[in-house]
This record gives C-alpha cells, structure tokens and sequence, in this order.
C-alpha cells in the first residue's frame, strides 16, 4: 500500500493507494471538486497536478498535453499517471467559479408557507437556495461545480461512468453534494428544518440522482426509466423531494422549469435557449411547444479548450478590439489563467474581424489573447465551431419545423450561465444564433432554477408543468434531414 500526500485549497490530506492504480482514480474518489473533463481519456489536458514522489513515467499522449516547462516543474496529467510509490501531490488553486443563480421569473402566486430548497443539478455547475416559500425571500444559497465531473464533462461520460463505477457511486456523489450544501444554507439562515425541496435537471443527471440506470438514455430508441413528474426516494436536509416532469431523454426538467421561468407559454410566437453543455431549445407558438436537445459540448463553459476554464478569478470573460490591439477582461480583474465561454466568443469574432481567422475557421497560427500569454490554438476554434453550429442548427430546424424564420419570432429568450455573461454581437457574428434575433432578445437567467422555485412555491404550478411537459412535442434532431443540412451550413463563421 502507498500513500498520496495532497495539497489542495481544502488544506492537506494523506489517503491510500495501490501500487499501479492512476492517480485520477484516486483523487477523483477523495477529492469531489477534483475534474477530468475528458472522464480520463487523455485528451483535454485538463487534470494537470503537480508530482513528487514515485509514478510511472510518461506517455506520447501525456507528453503532447504537457509544455517543457511544465514537464521541468514535476507537471503531470493525474489520468496518465500511474502510482509506483509515496507521492506528494499538489492540486492548482481554481478558485471558485462564477455560476449563476440569479433570474428573472413572471409573477405568480405564493401558495406555500415555511421554507424549501430550489436545486438545479447541472451536468457541470449545482446551484441550491434556500427559501421563504411565503415571501419568496432567498435566505442563503451554495453554487458549486458538479461533484460527478471527475468522471466526466458531459452527459455521455457520466452514463459511460455509471456503467463502469455503478450508478450509486455516481448518485450517492450528487446526494451526498446536495446534503452539504444544504446543511451549509441551514447554519447560515439560523433555520433549523425545510418543508420541502424541489430538484431539477436534465434527464440524465436526474436518473442519476434517483439512482436510475441512465444507460437507455445513450442509446437508441432513447427509452427513459422514468419521466418523473413525482416525489423522489430521496429526500433533502430530512424533507420530501418533488422531480419536475421530463419532456424526453434529452429535453429535461430543466427545460420545463426555464419554459415556466420565461413564461413562454403566455403568447406570440416565443422562442427558448437554454444553453450550456448541452444545447437546449424550445418554440412556442399557438399554445403548442416544440423543443430540442443538441450536443452542444462544454467547450461553452471552458472545458476541451487549451487554455479554457470555467468563469473563475482570473478567466478572460471579454476580448475586444481598441485601436486595431486585442485587448481583454479577465474576472475580478485577476492576471489571466484561462479563458472561459463568452470570452472565447469575443475572441472569435475580434480574430473575424481581424482576418486571422476567416469563415472557415481556418487557423494559420496560435492567436495571441492580447497581452495575456494565452492562445486560441486551431482546435479550440474547431471546438466552438462544432458547439455553435450544432446550436444555430437546433434553431433553425425548430422554426422550419413550425414553418417559421427567424424574423416571425416574437422574444427570444437566452438561459443558462453561459447566455447570461456573452456578448450577444459576438455570438451573433460568429453564427451561433440567427442574426434576426438580435432586438428580440432577453436573458432570463438560471431559467431552470427560477422554476424550481416557481414550484416550490406554488403546488398548482406542478400540475401544469407536468401536463405542459406531456403535452410538449420533442424533435429528434438525430433523425433530421433538416437539421444535418444546417449543419454543415453553420460551420461557417458568418452572420445567418
């Protein structure tokens, strides 16, 4: 038996190992904020750490991931590194990231009393508040990374990992998060017990939660276990738990309570993006609702990019042009360690405007982010090129599915932490929405925690967020001619 000695923001730890075993396994099983984008498939780079002791020596995959000075400085990929002997590991403070749990909600009546927890489960970012049912007062909240993300960034690698580790490592993972995160808002709020609680999220993160076997979730007919739309087995801070209803495999309850939060339902032709790791999407019109799921990635929120990282002290959030010089923005003005989603956008159309790239998102060299030592390498553009072409596609294949186009829209409502922080003139000059949106556009958002406590709030609400949710039409984008073709057309960088 070895001993892994780690240093982390959370102080110093001795844990054991086994000769042999890689050393992301381990962190992973003893750090839950420790994150392998790539669920350890060395090709993210991201798990880098900082080694002294004995571990086996390094790869050509590992070796491609890692800068010279970097290998000098005892830097290694935790997910390539296997353990010889007694280590001494060093973890990069990532600070907190800046995740969003303000929003903007229709007027609505307050039917309960007491207090309650709003949860929205995110495949990457969990945000929880604590509330007065009565008077809608928020008294404390905790917004925090998703603890399953050692095993993975996106939905896929989490049903991937259920199936390796056994879906109750990855459930009890979630539960045991939400229970200190809610004891931490108790304490704060001087409250010694909830009535109730309601937790939200997409359809796998849900299935997981309740400790459902997400496997049919990947893979075709898409069949859910459950829709859900019901109190859970679980319970939170030692109260009942409700489970908003799911569209679909793909089109969640976080989609149902953004629908609620953005009042979609209350006329004209409205249309709903909601987007983060994954690409969701929803249309109203004429009381019907048409939504859609795209496999949008998490290169939005940082991951896959070589320098990007989620909206932390010292993340490039803004790029803009001044006098022909890139110049940049970083969060709470901190020296830029990485860039995040709306800063890699406005990177992208400076690089636009500059020529450096063109539409075809061709890349001669490394772009240099102004003064700030990071890159905009080419596939970190071929990243977001394949993420805000499957998005721009999404919306149009949902408008030309009502007979639509972009200018008969009526609002356009951006959610989810990523729409909350971009520049919209960005976004719409390098394709990832139709440019007609533009002066129809409103930002309402965490839209999937603003319903959740819509619903916590107001037991009528349930029932009609459960019939909007059965009564709701999902399109498979999978089997859509229409969506292919839009497709290959928004990989153009371009207005559309």
């Amino acid at each position: 038996m070895c001993q892994i000695t780690i240093h982390s923001e959370n102080g110093v730890q001795a844990v054991p190992a086994e000769p042999g075993q890689l050393l992301g396994e381990v962190l992973r099983e003893y750090l839950t904020a420790f994150a392998m984008p790539c669920a350890g498939n060395h090709t993210c780079g991201k798990c880098k750490v900082r080694i002294d002791g004995a571990v086996s020596a390094p790869d050509e995959a590992e070796l491609r991931l890692l800068s010279e000075a970097e290998r000098a400085a005892g830097v290694r990929l935790a997910c390539g590194c296997r353990i010889e002997g007694d280590v001494t590991v060093t973890l990069h403070e990532a600070g907190a990231s800046k995740i969003v749990s303000w929003y903007e909600t229709p007027a609505f009546a307050h039917t309960e009393n007491g207090y309650g927890f709003a949860v929205d489960i995110g495949t990457t970012t969990v945000a929880l508040q604590l509330i007065d049912r009565e008077s809608g007062k928020v008294l404390a909240e905790r917004l925090a990374e998703n603890a399953q993300r050692g095993y993975g960034a996106d939905v896929i690698s989490r049903i991937e990992a259920c199936k390796e580790q056994g879906v109750s490592v990855l459930s009890n993972r979630i539960a045991d998060q939400l229970e200190a995160m809610a004891a931490e808002c108790l304490r704060e709020a001087g409250i010694a017990a909830v009535s109730e609680s309601v937790v939200t999220g997409n359809a796998t993160m849900l299935h997981i939660y309740e400790g459902l076997d997400p496997f049919s979730l990947a893979v075709v007919p898409f069949d859910v276990q459950s829709y859900f739309g019901c109190m859970s087995r679980r319970t939170l801070a030692g109260a009942p738990v409700y489970l908003p209803r799911c569209v679909g495999a793909y089109v969640g309850a976080d989609i149902v309570c953004a629908v609620l939060a953005a009042g979609l339902l209350d006329g004209g032709v409205q249309l709903l993006a909601d987007i983060g790791t994954n690409g969701e999407m929803a249309l109203a019109k004429d009381g019907r609702l048409l939504c859609c799921s795209t496999a949008a990635g998490p290169a939005f929120e940082g991951a896959g990019l070589s320098c990007g990282m989620p909206a932390a002290p010292g993340a490039v959030r803004a790029v803009k042009l001044e006098n022909g010089v890139a110049t940049y923005e970083t969060v709470n003005g901190e020296p830029a360690r990485g860039i995040c989603g709306s800063g890699i956008l406005d990177a992208l159309a400076v690089m636009l405007e500059t020529e450096a790239t063109d539409d075809t998102g061709y890349l001669e060299a490394d772009w240099p982010v102004g003064s700030s030592g990071l890159t905009v390498t080419q596939k970190d553009v071929r990243q977001i090129q394949l993420a805000k072409s499957a998005v721009c596609a999404g919306l149009l294949t949902l408008m030309e599915a009502e007979g639509l186009n972009a200018s008969e829209v009526q609002r356009f409502v951006i959610a989810g932490g990523f729409g909350s922080t971009m520049n919209f003139d960005s976004a719409k000059a390098i394709g990832l929405f139709p440019a007609a949106l533009r002066e129809r556009t409103a930002f309402v958002g965490n839209g999937a925690l603003g319903g959740a406590c819509m619903l916590l709030m107001n037991h009528p609400l349930r029932e009609k967020s459960e019939q909007l949710a059965q009564e709701a039409t999902e399109l498979s984008l999978s089997t859509s001619a229409s969506f292919m073709d839009y497709y290959v057309d928004c990989m153009s960088f371009m207005e559309f």
